[in-house]
Parts: C-alpha cells; sequence; structure tokens
C-alpha cells in the first residue's frame, strides 16, 4: 500500500455521507476541495441540518452580494425541512431587505425555535452611535405570531410602526440590541409573553422606564447594558436569579421582591455623584452569593464615608461566595477603593476573588482627603478565602502592594494566580520570572498557599468566574470604530464589493 493512498475517499459513500453530516457546515464544505468525489458531499450535512449559523467566521470574506447569494443557495437546497436554529450576522444596505424578509418567512415556514437576526456591523462613534447612513431593518408582523420560537435574538433592527400585539406563546428567551424598543412595546412583551424566562435589552436609546413586576414572572434573568435613557427602573420578579446591569447609575429605582437573585453584574459609567442610588442598589442586592463590580462602583462606595450613609454602612455580604472587581485603572486611589470596598462591606464567607487588571488605565478624580489606604487595612479580615485569580498582571508596584495585601490578610488561602498580560506571559519573559521571585519572598498568613504566575495559555488560569462576560469590552464586537473605517478608506467601495 503506497504512503499517499487516499482511504477516506475509498470509504462507501454512505459513510463519508455519515461523516459529513457530523461535521460544523463550515468544515464540512471546506472538503469539498478535497478531491472530485468530495465535491458535493458537504450538501449532504446541509440537508440534514436542523441548525443553519451563519456567523462572522462566514460573512468575513464575502460581500453582502455575495453573502445573499450564498445563503439563498443554502435555504433551496435545505428544501422544506425543519430547522431548530438559524442566526445570521450580516450588514444591509436597503436593497437587501427583501432578501431578510424572504428568509424570515421562509424560517418561520419551516418551524424555528431560536432565530438570531444581527444586523449589528457597521460603523460606531463612541459611544456606540452608527454613522454609516444604513437604514434599520423593520421586523415584518408575521415573526409576532409565531408560535414556535422560544429564543428570539434581533440587533440593529426595529419594530413596525405602528407596533403589533405579540402573540409569542412559547418565547422564554428575547434579546433586544439596538432596538427602537419604546415603554409601551416593552409592556405588551411582558404581557404577552408570559413564559419569559430571559431578557436582555441592550442600546435600547428610547426606554425611559423599565418595570418588570408582577407575582406571575417567570424571569430568571435580567441584563440591561447602555440603555442611557432610563429614568426609572422597577422590578419585583419572585423567580429572578441574575441581574446584570451596565451603564449610567443615574435612574431612580425600586426594588421589591427580589429576594431569589443570587448573582448581579453592577457596573457604573456615571460619576461619583451617583454614589447614593449605587450603595442603594447595592443594599437591596446584599444578599447575593455572585458579585462583580467595576472601579467606578468602587469609587461611589469608596465615598461614602460620612454620616450621611451610617444607615447603609456597614453593609453586611453574608451570603458572598464569589467576587469579580473590574478596574479600568491601578493607581493609588483604586487601591483605596478596593480596601475601602472590604471595609464598608465585609464578606465573611468570601471564597473565590477575580481581580481584572485593565489593559490601559483611564483616570479617575479622587478626593484628596480620603483617608489613605494604610489606615483602614487592619478592620479587614479574609476568614474564608481560598482562591484569588488576577488577570493581565503586569508587576507594577501597586499590583505588587495588592497581592501582598491579599497573602497577608487570607488566611485560609489555597492558591493565587497571577495571569500576566499579553506583553509578558512567555515563560522565559524577564518581567515574569522577576515577578515570579518577588512574589515568592512575600510573607504569607497561609503557609500552604500556592502562587502561579502564568500565561494566557496555562491550564493552571483556566477557571473563569461567573460573570466571564464583561460588557465594557462589547462597545461592541460587531462595530468598527470610526478612526478605524476613514483609515482603511473604505468610502468609495462599490456596494458589491464591500466586504463584511
Amino acid at each position: 500500500m503506497g504512503r499517499g493512498e487516499d482511504r477516506i475517499s475509498n470509504l462507501p459513500n454512505e459513510i463519508l455521507q455519515s461523516i459529513i453530516c457530523l461535521m460544523p457546515l463550515k468544515y464540512a464544505i471546506r472538503t469539498s476541495v478535497l478531491s472530485k468525489k468530495w465535491r458535493h458531499l458537504w450538501q449532504f450535512n446541509l440537508v440534514s441540518s436542523t441548525s443553519l449559523q451563519f456567523g462572522e467566521d462566514f460573512s468575513c470574506n464575502q460581500s453582502p452580494k455575495q453573502f445573499v447569494a450564498t445563503l439563498d443557495q443554502y435555504l433551496h437546497l435545505h428544501g422544506d425541512r425543519s430547522l431548530d436554529k438559524f442566526g445570521i450576522l450580516f450588514s444591509p444596505f436597503d436593497i437587501f431587505f427583501p432578501n431578510l424578509e424572504n428568509w424570515v418567512a421562509t424560517v418561520l415556514a419551516k418551524g424555528v425555535k431560536e432565530l438570531e437576526i444581527d444586523l449589528s456591523q457597521g460603523v460606531l462613534y463612541d459611544p456606540g452611535f452608527y454613522i454609516d447612513d444604513r437604514m434599520p431593518f423593520v421586523i415584518p408582523n408575521p415573526l409576532f405570531n409565531c408560535n414556535s420560537l422560544n429564543h428570539l435574538s434581533l440587533s440593529r433592527c426595529n419594530f413596525s410602526d405602528p407596533f403589533v400585539s405579540v402573540n409569542f406563546l412559547g418565547l422564554s428567551s428575547l434579546s433586544l440590541d439596538n432596538v427602537d424598543l419604546t415603554d409601551a412595546m416593552l409592556t405588551s412583551i411582558l404581557e404577552n409573553c408570559v413564559l419569559l424566562e430571559s431578557i436582555s435589552l441592550k442600546k435600547c436609546e428610547i426606554l425611559d422606564i423599565v418595570k418588570f413586576v408582577g407575582d406571575k414572572l417567570k424571569l430568571q434573568k435580567l441584563v440591561i447594558v447602555d440603555c442611557t435613557n432610563v429614568m426609572d427602573i422597577e422590578i419585583s420578579a419572585p423567580k429572578l436569579e441574575s441581574f446584570l446591569y451596565h451603564g449610567w447609575i443615574s435612574f431612580s429605582h425600586v426594588f421589591g421582591n427580589v429576594s431569589k437573585v443570587n448573582d448581579a453584574y453592577l457596573c457604573s459609567r456615571g460619576s461619583e455623584e451617583f454614589q447614593l442610588i449605587f450603595a442603594g442598589i447595592l443594599s437591596d442586592l446584599s444578599h447575593v452569593k455572585i458579585l462583580t463590580i467595576c472601579s467606578m462602583g468602587l469609587m461611589h462606595l469608596a465615598f461614602c464615608e460620612d454620616d450621611y450613609f451610617q444607615d447603609i454602612f456597614p453593609l453586611q455580604l453574608h451570603n458572598l461566595q464569589e467576587l469579580q472587581l473590574v478596574l479600568d485603572s491601578i493607581e493609588e486611589d483604586d487601591i483605596y477603593c478596593i480596601f475601602s470596598f472590604f471595609r464598608l462591606c465585609p464578606s465573611p464567607f468570601l471564597e473565590k476573588l477575580f481581580i481584572q487588571l485593565p489593559f490601559q488605565s483611564k483616570f479617575f478624580y479622587v478626593e484628596d482627603n480620603l483617608a489613605t489606604a494604610e489606615e483602614i487595612i487592619s478592620e479587614i479580615e479574609f476568614p474564608n478565602l481560598k482562591f484569588i485569580k488576577i488577570t493581565n498582571f503586569g508587576g507594577s508596584s501597586l499590583e505588587l502592594k495588592l497581592v501582598n495585601f491579599f497573602l497577608e490578610k487570607a488566611i485560609m488561602l489555597e492558591s493565587i494566580f497571577i495571569l500576566m498580560n499579553q506583553c509578558d506571559d512567555s515563560n522565559n519573559s524577564l518581567s515574569r520570572r522577576i515577578i515570579q521571585g518577588q512574589l515568592s519572598v512575600i510573607p504569607k498568613a497561609s503557609k500552604d498557599a500556592r502562587i502561579v504566575v502564568c500565561g494566557q495559555l496555562d491550564h493552571d488560569c483556566w477557571m473563569s468566574p461567573t460573570h466571564a462576560k464583561l460588557y465594557y469590552e462589547e462597545n461592541y464586537r460587531n462595530g468598527t470604530a470610526m478612526h478605524h473605517y476613514y483609515e482603511r478608506g473604505r468610502e468609495n467601495i462599490p456596494l458589491d464589493q464591500e466586504f463584511l
């Protein structure tokens, strides 16, 4: 038998077809270049699939015109077979809206259960406004009477005007990103989608009042990100377990029945003047087991030192077991804010601590009359802290000071993982070896605690926090920053040649 013999291609067609059907579609398509025998085998994968996902890896090297033609072909080949999932990441001009409407009608006829339409690729002007003059796609009305749907995700789409009543009897998960969602629309959705368990609202700029109230609500997870015009939030949801908020903390809030909330993500983009609001929210959620707070949130709390807040602090976080701190900067003031948090919010049962250091520091002003960090260290204890992970570590004196603090205070510490930033994560990096040496001589309250300095690919550092997705990194994954847009000189590229 020759070394170059293709034994796989000699298998019976039935076996090859079975192999093809087990592959993701994009890999099945790639087999068409192997030989004439493989040229059309990938189509067996397509026609047997119950999930058609045309994401970034599919669209990245195609113009909109090519994308439309390819997707039309694939849906035609799929025939009238049923479909569980359908998702697209596309950047259309309005001339392709009829194609989008046809795709929606086609997958609805197939009884689709999970539908994701992401049209968010485009040119962004910080903090997230599109400037490419593309009209938003208006969702066709038949979609709102699709009883087969249990998951719907829309990005950079609009509802029809006037808004038709929805009839998603089986919908359990809804995600709306950059959608012109009004207060009345949200109310109608909640009234008619009685099985909703998860709702995500991102960049819904028209929203003014967010209200989730009702003993019959089945809502378990609520995500609100950068809905900048929200002035009032009212939540009383007996089954709510997860609350994630990222954006300006400048609204009035009423939290009624939130006793089942297990994890909370509170990242503020407001200034220090909103400390009372932030403190009130944290007080209402003080029973959570998992918590993520950002630099501005820590600063809000650091300003709660005077008698005005004596009714709130110290705020006992008796149930807290996992804490994540997401830092925008690492200065003396940030160290003070971290220490201040642990003093104002004692967490005696904290077991896991994750600290995300900044990739690029931002400057925040903190008043000079705040107490120094050293003055409050003596009041802080960590009787049950066992695991610490610090990400994007660069080895600065302040970062080492932070590590020193935890090593001295965590009497039950088992492991502290230091994940180097991308510039210094090589095993042979001089800075990595220096840091290993510096950490090895720091006194430890827990004699058995191991200190592990690792790089981005080291298996030891793979443990992640519950809130692994950080919404400030989104700004936004599908958008292209304006200055990048002009650097590429894309303004004059013909429509059928522009790549996604």
